[in-house]
């Protein structure tokens, strides 16, 4: 578990629309999750993910490898919104590619949209 507060001041790798940013790219220059939380609560589902963890919590764990975050600013957004001080982060990838809101695949260098785990809330 992290605070929230030390989530937004960290980097995000999946930054905005969907690319793949990196810390060097000139083009984003505030890779803080801070930054590119308002561009992740545009996407259409987002009122849905925040009404699921509003009445399932989160389940998925925000994924952070290398001290950035990987996986989950959709997530975060939605705890500062739900005001959730604490979430759950790992440091693995997750075993269930359902998991993540998006995959990123290495061999195409492309991500694959997924929406967020409703598997999660059947169990």
């Amino acid at each position: 578990m992290l605070p929230l507060s030390d989530l937004l001041e960290m980097d995000a790798c999946d930054a905005i629309g969907g690319n793949y940013y990196l810390p060097d790219d000139p083009e984003m220059p505030d890779f803080r999750a801070a930054a590119v939380l308002p561009d992740k609560r545009k996407d259409t589902w987002y009122p849905q993910l925040v009404e699921d963890i509003r009445a399932h919590g989160l389940r998925t764990p925000i994924w952070i490898h290398n001290g950035e975050i990987n996986d989950g600013l959709h997530r975060i957004a939605a705890a500062q919104d739900l005001s959730i001080q604490y979430l759950p982060c790992t440091d693995e990838a997750p075993d269930d590619p359902e998991a993540s809101a998006r995959i990123y695949d290495f061999t195409t260098k492309t991500w694959t949209h997924r929406g967020w785990n409703k598997a999660a809330r059947t169990g």
